[in-house]
C-alpha cells in the first residue's frame, strides 16, 4: 500500500490542480454515539414520542465532539498535509462538519449536503440561515450529562413563522441550498481553471448515494480532460469507467483506514 500512497503524492507535487471529493463512507461513525450507554438510556426513555425527537441530531452534534473517531481525525490530519501549499477544491458530501476542522481553506471547500453549523425553519420559510443555537445544544449537552430534566428542554423555532428549527442538512422537510449555493458558484469558477492543466483527482469513499456530486463529474473532468488522473478509494466500488482510457486507479480499501496510513 505504501507504494500507492507514494504514487499519490507525487502525483499532487507534480500536478496544477488537485480536487478530493469526500463521500459518504468518510463519514463521521454514529455507531460510536448508537453504542453508548447514556444515549441508550436516553434512546429507550424518549422511544416513539416525536416532541422530543428533535434533540437527536444535537446528541449527535455532541458525539462529534465528545467521542472523537481517532483514525478518522488522523485520515483529515494526512489529508490536510497532503495539500497543504497546493491548489486544491474540497467537496465533501459528509455532514459532521470534520472538513472545517483540520487547517483546510474555508474557501476551497463546499459541503452540499450542510452539516452542523447552521440552522434553517424546517419549512425553509425564507432562505434564511443561523449560526447553530448554542444554548440550546449546551442544555441538551448537560440532559445527556444529567444535570438536566428533560422537560426543561425546549425545541428552538423559526422566529418568523414558528416552525422548528433544523441543522441545515439534507433531509430535513425543505432543504435550503441557501447554505452552500454560494461556495458551490466559487467551486464551479474553479473548476473552470481545470482546463489543459495537469488536475489530480482523489474520491474517498464516494459510493452511489448521491453520485451525482463527486462520482460522476470527477469521472467527467478525466474524460474530457487528457491531463487529469483519478485515484478512487472505496471497498467495493473502486472500479473506474471504460471512459477513463487508463488514466484513474481504483483501489479496494476502506478510504479511512486508506488515508489514516500516512504518506511516505
Amino acid at each position: 500500500m505504501e507504494h500507492i500512497l507514494s504514487e499519490i503524492a507525487a502525483k499532487c507535487n507534480e500536478s496544477d490542480m488537485i480536487l478530493v471529493g469526500i463521500g459518504e463512507e468518510f463519514q463521521y461513525d454514529w455507531d460510536i454515539l448508537l453504542e453508548n450507554k447514556r444515549y441508550q438510556e436516553i434512546e429507550k426513555k424518549i422511544g416513539d414520542l416525536e416532541k422530543y425527537q428533535w434533540i437527536i441530531p444535537f446528541l449527535q452534534k455532541m458525539s462529534l465532539e465528545c467521542f472523537p473517531d481517532d483514525k478518522l481525525i488522523k485520515a483529515y490530519q494526512n489529508l490536510q498535509k497532503l495539500l497543504e501549499g497546493k491548489n486544491y477544491f474540497i467537496v465533501s458530501i459528509a455532514i459532521d462538519d470534520f472538513v472545517y476542522h483540520y487547517g483546510f481553506r474555508e474557501d476551497r471547500i463546499v459541503t452540499p449536503c450542510g452539516g452542523f453549523r447552521r440552522m434553517q425553519c424546517d419549512d425553509n420559510c425564507d432562505g434564511h440561515l443561523t449560526e447553530a443555537d448554542r444554548e440550546t445544544y449546551a442544555k441538551v449537552f448537560s440532559y445527556f450529562k444529567g444535570e438536566t430534566g428533560l422537560e426543561e428542554l425546549k425545541e428552538p423555532v423559526c422566529g418568523k413563522c414558528g416552525r422548528p428549527e433544523r441543522f441545515n442538512q439534507l433531509g430535513v422537510s425543505r432543504y435550503a441550498e441557501e447554505g452552500y449555493l454560494q461556495q458551490w458558484n466559487i467551486y464551479m469558477k474553479w473548476l473552470q481553471g481545470t482546463v489543459n492543466k495537469k488536475v489530480c483527482l482523489i474520491e474517498l469513499g464516494a459510493g452511489m448515494r448521491i453520485p451525482s456530486i463527486i462520482r460522476w463529474p470527477f469521472e467527467k473532468i478525466v474524460h474530457y480532460n487528457q491531463k487529469a488522473f483519478l485515484y478512487r478509494v472505496h471497498p467495493t466500488l473502486y472500479q473506474l469507467g471504460e471512459n477513463m482510457s487508463g488514466r484513474g486507479t481504483g483501489i479496494k480499501e476502506k478510504s479511512v483506514n486508506f488515508l489514516a496510513n500516512g504518506f511516505v
